[in-house]
């Protein structure tokens, strides 16, 4: 009997022990399962708060934009308040932020050659040239642009069997506009300039007097090919760079100004996520 008994014991304490055993597997999922969400909460909190700080970044060019039109509506140069609202890496609750202004229109627009002339031809060779495209790619971007203009960014051209390569090496000196949309001579680099006003004198002349005076409609009419290059900007790309906890957003926003009956608009154009850099 005593032998029994002490099975008997035996057999409970063991079903004693899994019952317990199971009960802290059953705490232990609940705790992993609850730290999961919370991490997910967490994540998607943060997610959040990227996001608004890009759009809050994109809210304060817009703003910024909208008062040169008002303000100064014949010209834009880098020496303007619009020019100065990037931030270098700023610390913000839990993470960072950085943004950065660029004029669109201080590249070439590619949608130019689609008008079938020469001029904007030849300075797309010229530029292709420059960055190491050869002029067999060149033109076949031409013959693609021509086909499909008008285009918001090079999706197509790859797309159409252009090298990746060559339109990687193009980036850096191009843009992709409406049609009319002429090369800022305000902004532009000086090699591009050079390209396309063909008078290195000149161009070095514009350069070293734009940071005081800047250059006007009427004079950039006179220096260049009519509706190839201007004084004044309405599209501009806007990058900001925003990391709150482990999440890290990169976002590449176009801003468009559109004078229309009704007054001055701003809006984005074209927005898209940039990997991490």
């Amino acid at each position: 009997m005593s032998l029994r008994r002490a099975d008997r014991k035996g057999m409970i304490l063991l079903n004693v022990l899994i019952v317990v055993a199971i009960a802290a597997a059953a705490v232990t999922v609940m705790i992993v399962a609850q730290d999961i969400e919370v991490q997910r909460s967490t994540r998607l909190h943060d997610a959040a708060q990227a996001q608004a700080y890009s759009r809050a970044g994109e809210l304060s060019a817009i703003v910024a934009l909208r008062r040169d039109a008002l303000t100064a509506p014949a010209v834009d140069t880098m020496n303007e308040p619009w020019a100065k609202i990037g931030q270098r890496t700023l610390d913000i609750p839990g993470g960072s932020f950085a943004l950065t202004i660029a004029d669109e229109q201080a590249r070439f627009n590619v949608n130019a050659v689609a008008r079938g002339d020469v001029i904007p031809a030849t300075a797309l060779l010229v530029i292709g040239e420059r960055a190491g495209v050869s002029r067999a790619s060149t033109n076949m971007i031409i013959l693609a642009v021509t086909a499909m203009a008008p285009l918001r960014d090079d999706g197509l051209l790859r797309s159409a069997g252009i090298d990746p390569a060559d339109l990687d090496r193009l980036a850096p000196y191009i843009s992709f506009l409406p049609a009319g949309s002429a090369v800022n001579l305000n902004t532009a680099e000086p090699g591009l300039m050079e390209i396309l006003l063909q008078d290195p004198v000149t161009v070095r002349r514009l350069v070293q007097r734009r940071a005081q005076v800047p250059i006007t409609a009427d004079e950039a009419a006179t220096l260049g090919p009519p509706g190839l290059v201007g004084a004044r900007s309405n599209h501009f790309r806007v990058e900001t760079d925003v990391r709150v906890g482990d999440i890290r957003r990169r976002t590449s926003a176009r801003i468009d100004r559109v004078e229309t009956p009704a007054g001055w608009r701003v809006t984005v154009g074209a927005r898209q996520r940039l990997p991490p850099a």
